[in-house]
């Protein structure tokens, strides 16, 4: 991996500091919550394309302010702050309105890229979008002609060396849906019912486990492409010797 960092090194980070998996997992289950509400508010309505279309605003809002809270914890790991749940969504609030227009703005920009039938490349673009406006406190536009730029000057090289960090969802996705078929299926409601939890339980680490490694991913990526300077550099003691008289 060209840029971002190695396997292990980001791999490390996640280890050294949990609760980026406990940032992480939070988002995955407020969203799922917000999701399951959405879908049963639209059986009861009949499917009402009003709450639909509003439902879905609310989703990307929380995905992409559950990815502004990572990436300002990693951003404290890597440069050896205190790492914080609350903390890191308290800041991420500061930029409450960048957040939300990019929510809203990213998702249309990958919508017409998709009508344009340039989808990919559109939300190459977009990639360090996120980074810049809560790392640096950047606004839409600036963070868009930061993203476009390292876009062109370095291509798609170090994006594809990322795509192991959806792993985590590759190996959980299909036990994942057996377990939930099967739970959907047996006569037995309870066993029917741990079934379906296990697969929540199963894919919802899956895709912790990758929020965290691809926002570690993100900041790193981000910070070199920038030029600045990645980790703190630990400061090694002096030793301070007296003279001897």
């Amino acid at each position: 991996m060209s840029e971002g960092g190695s396997v292990r090194t980001l791999v490390g980070v996640v280890w050294r500091q949990k609760k980026l998996l406990l940032l992480s997992g939070v988002t995955v289950a407020v969203t799922v919550g917000a999701a399951a509400l959405l879908v049963w508010a639209e059986v009861l309505l009949g499917g009402s394309v009003v709450v639909g279309a509003a439902g879905l605003v609310v989703l990307l809002f929380l995905v992409t302010f559950g990815n502004a809270a990572m990436l300002i914890a990693v951003d404290d790991a890597l440069r050896g702050r205190a790492v914080g749940v609350w903390s890191s969504c308290a800041r991420a609030a500061g930029r409450l309105p960048v957040i939300a227009g990019w929510a809203v703005g990213g998702a249309l920009t990958i919508l017409v890229g998709a009508v344009l039938l340039v989808g990919a490349s559109w939300v190459m673009v977009g990639y360090l979008v996120l980074p810049a406006m809560v790392l640096d406190g950047v606004g839409i536009r600036e963070a868009l002609r930061r993203s476009r730029e390292v876009h062109r000057r370095e291509g798609w090289t170090s994006v594809w060396g990322s795509s192991w960090v959806a792993l985590p969802v590759v190996l959980t996705l299909l036990p994942s849906l057996v377990a939930l078929v099967l739970g959907f299926t047996v006569k037995d409601r309870v066993l029917g019912a741990l079934l379906v939890a296990g697969a929540a339980v199963c894919l919802g680490g899956g895709l912790a486990v990758t929020a965290s490694l691809s926002g570690v991913f993100r900041v790193r990526y981000y910070r070199e492409a920038m030029g600045g300077p990645v980790e703190a550099v630990p400061v090694q003691p002096v030793l301070h010797v007296s003279p001897v008289e």
